[in-house]
């Protein structure tokens, strides 16, 4: 397999024990509004992933999950605060 396969056969993997995930199940209840996207973006954010490495995953822009992560930070009203993003996820661990 080559660098691409393997990051992805890690990313499926990944993704599939989260499935049940004590995140995900909290963060669900907790935020019934977002959308299938952002929970996607939230959760690879919360492991520690960058716009761009998360745009690679996800085979979209970088704008695109830049608006995601935009999105996700006034859903969660952290618009103007001075909190980091992925510790905030974290927290809801």
């Amino acid at each position: 397999m080559n660098n691409s396969q393997k990051e992805c056969l890690s990313e499926l993997e990944n993704n599939l024990s989260d499935v049940l995930s004590p995140f995900l199940t909290n963060f669900l209840s907790a935020h019934q509004n977002f959308t299938p996207q952002e929970i996607q973006v939230a959760d690879l954010i919360r492991r520690g992933k960058g716009t761009k490495e998360i745009a690679n995953i996800l085979n979209a822009s970088a704008n695109t999950i830049a608006t995601h992560r935009n999105n996700i930070r006034k859903k969660l009203n952290l618009r103007n605060a001075k909190i980091n993003l992925r510790a905030h996820l974290l927290s809801h661990s």
